[in-house]
């Protein structure tokens, strides 16, 4: 990965106008960082694009990491259903329904909680939508590492390169309100 671009800004408008300002900078997006900063919650940004050459077929990936400060009993996986998934619902895979037709028939759920999972997802502005737009998505908030002691991280990943402005704010928009919820601002903040 290239070096990092660190943005900060105090307000989501504000930190936009310097990542969409930076993009549009690039010649291409082949490799792109980024650490965004507001209100306290860092979210990186990562997209991965290899073009392939010759015989190799290439690849897409866009990523938004978060850590989720403080602690939160909260576990889920959000992915796409897809006929590989549907095989291993036959075979005894679970898949937890949140009451919510457009996200059950668009994802396999799995979560510690299904009552706190339904909240944080259909309580959340802008979430479903989102969610449904980018429906070919992994969700996931889980330890960092195998290790059950280790940090909590937001992922949303997409095996796509998402290189719009507009998209990535979208996406970052929708974490960004799952982290408010989360992990709630201090007063103040």
């Amino acid at each position: 990965m290239p070096p990092r671009h660190t943005f900060t800004a105090a307000t989501e408008e504000a930190l936009w106008q310097q990542v969409a300002a930076d993009i549009r900078q690039e010649p291409d997006l082949y490799e792109y960082a980024a650490e965004l900063v507001q209100a306290g919650y860092l979210i990186h940004l990562a997209i991965d694009i290899d073009l392939g050459g010759g015989f190799e077929g290439g690849f897409a990936r866009t990523t938004f990491t978060a850590p989720v400060p403080g602690a939160t009993p909260l576990r889920f996986a959000l992915h796409e259903q897809d006929w590989l998934h549907e095989l291993g619902k036959l075979l005894g895979m679970t898949d937890v329904e949140l009451g919510e037709p457009a996200l059950d028939e668009a994802f396999i759920i799995t979560t510690n909680d299904a009552e706190a999972l339904r909240r944080l997802l259909l309580d959340t502005p802008d979430v479903r939508p989102t969610l449904l737009r980018y429906q070919e998505c992994r969700l996931t908030l889980a330890p960092a590492s195998h290790d059950p002691a280790a940090p909590l991280h937001l992922v949303f990943s997409k095996d796509d390169a998402l290189d719009e402005p507009e998209q990535l704010r979208e996406v970052y928009h929708m974490l960004y309100s799952l982290l408010r919820q989360l992990a709630p601002p201090a007063s103040g903040q």
